[in-house]
C-alpha cells in the first residue's frame, strides 16, 4: 500500500556540519538554522600559469593520495562495493561514491548516508561557516586531503571519504566516533574520553546517520519500501531540512520511478 505524502511528510534528510571538523565547540551550521545553506553558482575553475584549467582536468585520487601521504593508515574494515540500489539522483555521484570507498576502504553506503545528511546531494552546497560541496568539506580540510577544486565530486567524495576513513582508522573502527568526528572534530572526541561529545547537535547528527546506515544495510528495507511517483519526489526535494535541535523521528526508503531507491526522513 502506498503512504502518501501528506502522511509521510518526508523530507531528504537534514545536513549537519562537517564545518565543524576541529577541536573547538560545536555551532551551529548548515541545515541548523533556516536558510542556512547556499548553493554557490558554478564558476570556471582559475587557470594556471601556463594558460590551462586548475582543480579538476589535472586532478586524480592518487594525486590527492601523494598531498595527504601518512594522513591515512589500513584497517582491517569490511565494506560493502556498492550501494545496494539507493541513488542520490546522479550516476555521475553515486559511481564516486562507490569508487572512493572501495579504494579507501570505507563502506560506500555509510558515505552515502553521511552525505544525505550534510548536503542533501546538492554539490554547491555551501554552510554559512564554509563547508562546502557534497561532503560539507571545510577548506582546510580539503586542502589537508589534496582537494584543489573543493566544488568538484569526484574531488570532494574523495577528499571527505579520507577524512572518514582517518578518523575510522583512529577510533578503531567505531562509526558512532567517527561520525562525532566528522560533525565536531575528532579533538572535541577525544577531548572526551574517545566518546561523542556532549554536545546536543552531535548527539543529534550521530543518531541520524546512525539510523542511515543500518536502514540502508537492513535488506527488508528494499522489499518494504513504498514507491513514489516524479511530483512527490520534486515536493520533498523542496522542503526545507530539519534541524539538528530537531528530533528527527524517522527515516526510511522509498523506492524512485526509475526503481532505484532513496533515502527519506520526516
Amino acid at each position: 500500500m502506498k503512504t502518501s505524502l501528506l502522511v509521510l511528510t518526508p523530507i531528504l534528510g537534514s545536513a549537519a556540519s562537517a564545518a565543524t571538523q576541529s577541536a573547538k565547540t560545536y555551532q551551529f551550521d548548515n541545515f541548523d538554522i533556516a536558510n542556512g545553506v547556499r548553493v554557490q553558482p558554478a564558476q570556471p575553475a582559475p587557470k594556471s600559469r601556463r594558460g590551462g584549467r586548475l582543480g579538476t582536468a589535472n586532478w586524480t585520487p592518487e594525486a590527492g593520495a601523494a598531498m595527504s601521504l601518512g594522513l591515512t593508515t589500513p584497517t582491517s574494515m569490511a565494506v560493502g562495493k556498492s550501494l545496494d540500489g539507493f541513488t542520490t539522483g546522479s550516476t555521475e555521484v553515486d559511481n564516486y561514491i562507490v569508487e572512493s570507498g572501495t579504494r579507501h576502504g570505507v563502506d560506500p553506503l555509510l558515505l552515502y548516508a553521511v552525505m544525505h545528511q550534510e548536503s542533501t546531494f546538492k554539490a554547491r552546497a555551501i554552510s554559512p561557516k564554509g563547508a562546502r560541496g557534497l561532503m560539507q568539506l571545510m577548506p582546510g580540510t580539503a586542502a589537508r586531503y589534496g582537494v584543489t577544486n573543493i566544488f568538484d565530486p569526484r574531488q570532494n567524495i574523495d577528499g571527505g571519504t579520507r577524512y572518514m576513513k582517518f578518523l575510522l582508522d583512529l577510533f578503531d573502527g567505531d562509526v558512532n566516533l567517527a561520525l562525532a568526528g566528522y560533525n565536531a572534530g575528532e579533538g572535541a572526541v577525544l577531548k572526551y574520553g574517545y566518546r561523542v561529545p556532549p554536545y546536543n547537535e552531535t548527539q543529534e547528527y550521530v543518531r541520524r546517520i546512525g539510523r542511515r546506515y543500518a536502514l540502508m544495510r537492513d535488506p527488508f528495507a528494499a522489499r518494504y519500501a513504498n514507491s513514489v511517483n516524479g511530483e512527490q519526489v520534486a515536493a520533498v526535494r523542496a522542503k526545507e531540512s530539519a534541524p539538528l535541535t530537531i528530533y528527527e523521528r524517522n527515516v526510511f526508503a522509498v523506492r524512485l520511478p526509475n526503481g532505484r531507491l532513496q533515502l527519506m526522513s520526516q
